[in-house]
């Protein structure tokens, strides 16, 4: 029987309760909480951290029928119940600077409540939680259970506006009187989406153990590959009959679709899970995650740092850049890599160098629509049409049918872009291709020299050569001459070889010539 989806939902009891389907993780925070005291966790939003947070809540609390038939109740013995203090900053973030401090000053009063503690408006926010730490601990006699959830959205949130500084002093107030009370805790678990060295919030906090790109806990959140055919079989099938194909066929379209992130050096593919339960609701494949999770801080950071699409795939860096602050450097890859944008593909164990790519086509496609105005200079919707009839036409083969749409796309693209180089041709290019769900490769190094794009589509393999300002002819020829097509002759693909000529002043493609390789 198919169970309900918990969709919009994070609170575990809720979904224990009402029976909707639940990737059982109790075996790993069991796990983390056994052996460590401050733990920190950084994944992408929308993955599972808040429903990991509610979830060691109920935990500490000793609600142990809620954990009846998962892995944690074999494994748990006392169930002792200890005051938990939890907190959600992402309730901060979009509230002006000057407010925080007032935020969070009402979530404190709450807790002083239960612990009957009449404080003074003269306290700042330090003190205060300070007081409720040692009252819950006094009360109650046990040790308190901190838990922080998105520890710095408001962080993020004024990224790009100057009061960061601003924030950090707020935030600090609170997150020092975890290390000062540190006799009182029982165990501190704080969420996030950077990294704690990334601001010095955390700088008391020496002995906080960063359990982000730890082997053990790469699938605290998330679903793996095993647990989707373990606990959604007949959702599989199910979603193979809406989509006329088998049940092997099928997990092979939500692997391409929304398995593929890695967050550790030997982490197995971990499955966005809010795009999961969502695709087996609907019972479509969309691009649900970007929908939610997309961030206007990440927008302005590319932005800011002029990113270029060409440089997101197969980046390569040591551990100690996905560290690097988003205010002192220029690199956009380790936002990209924590927001969820970017994931680790490979891990060189002699180099210690990580390579970094999008997890699926998922993100992949997404980015590259949410940036298209940015890149290419229009909306997407301008020249939306043309470009589904581009695709239809290249696909099968049309080539003087689809460059005819391709030159009027490019018409249409503003003049005050800097579109006379062909570097900036050949971006746009590769963005429409990937866009439209072609497989593309550009500036390819071969034995002769370096080929501008290689386009595989389902019946025919296309070799692109760019030239601006010169000839088609003379494009064409060189990749005859170079012998770009040569490794590709035992494709089972036809091969086209396409010459094209970019005109400066008009803007747009002023002619191109197609040859079609005869093996």
């Amino acid at each position: 029987m198919i169970k309900p989806y918990p969709i919009g939902r994070q609170d575990f009891k809720d979904i224990i309760e009402s029976g909707f389907a639940y990737v059982d993780k109790t075996e790993r925070m069991y796990e983390m909480v056994k052996n460590r005291k401050f733990v920190f966790l950084s994944r992408p939003r929308r993955f599972g951290k808040s429903l990991l947070i509610n979830t060691l809540q109920h935990y500490f609390e000793g609600n142990k029928d809620l954990f009846k038939g998962l892995k944690v109740s074999q494994l748990e013995k006392d169930w002792i119940k200890y005051p938990v203090l939890r907190f959600d900053m992402s309730s901060y973030k979009d509230i002006p600077v000057e407010s925080i401090s007032y935020a969070i000053t009402n979530d404190l009063s709450k807790y002083e409540k239960v612990y009957s503690i009449e404080s003074s408006d003269k306290l700042r926010n330090g003190e205060r939680f300070k007081n409720i730490i040692e009252a819950a601990y006094q009360q109650t006699g046990r040790k308190v259970v901190v838990l922080i959830d998105e520890y710095d959205s408001p962080l993020l949130a004024h990224l790009h506006d100057g009061k960061v500084p601003e924030v950090k002093l707020i935030l600090q107030e609170l997150y020092q009187q975890l290390k000062v009370n540190e006799q009182y805790e029982q165990f501190v678990f704080i969420t996030g989406i950077s990294r704690f060295s990334q601001v010095s919030i955390f700088s008391t906090l020496n002995n906080l153990s960063n359990i982000s790109m730890d082997d053990r806990f790469c699938d605290i959140c998330g679903i793996t590959s095993e647990e989707l055919v373990e606990n959604f079989q007949e959702d599989i099938e199910a979603f193979a009959q809406e989509e006329d194909c088998s049940y092997e066929e099928m997990v092979t379209k939500l692997k391409k679709q929304y398995d593929g992130y890695h967050f550790s050096a030997k982490s197995n593919g971990i499955f966005n899970p809010l795009s999961v339960i969502a695709a087996f609701d609907i019972k479509q494949l969309k691009n649900f995650w970007f929908e939610t999770a997309t961030s206007s801080y990440v927008i302005d950071h590319l932005k800011k740092h002029n990113a270029q699409i060409l440089d997101f795939e197969g980046i390569q860096m040591f551990e100690s850049g996905f560290y690097a602050s988003y205010e002192d450097v220029k690199s956009v890859y380790p936002l990209l890599y924590q927001a969820g944008y970017l994931t680790i593909k490979d891990y060189d164990k002699s180099s210690k160098v990580y390579t970094l790519s999008y997890p699926n086509n998922e993100v992949r496609v997404s980015m590259l629509e949410v940036m298209m105005p940015s890149w290419v200079g229009c909306s997407t919707d301008d020249g939306k049409i043309n470009m589904q009839r581009f695709y239809f036409a290249l696909k099968e083969g049309k080539i003087d049918e689809a460059f005819e749409l391709l030159k009027e796309f490019f018409v249409q693209i503003p003049n005050v872009l800097n579109n006379k180089n062909e570097k900036h041709f050949q971006t746009v290019i590769y963005v429409l291709f990937r866009w439209l769900g072609f497989y593309t490769q550009v500036e390819v190094n071969t034995s002769k020299g370096r080929l501008d794009c290689i386009l595989f589509s389902p019946k025919y393999l296309f070799i692109i050569e760019f030239k601006v300002d010169e000839s088609a002819e003379k494009a064409l020829a060189q990749i005859n001459e170079k012998g770009y097509a040569d490794p590709y002759k035992n494709d089972s693909l036809p091969i086209v070889k396409i010459g094209v000529n970019f005109s400066s002043e008009e803007r747009t493609i002023e002619a191109w010539k197609v040859e079609e390789e005869r093996n």
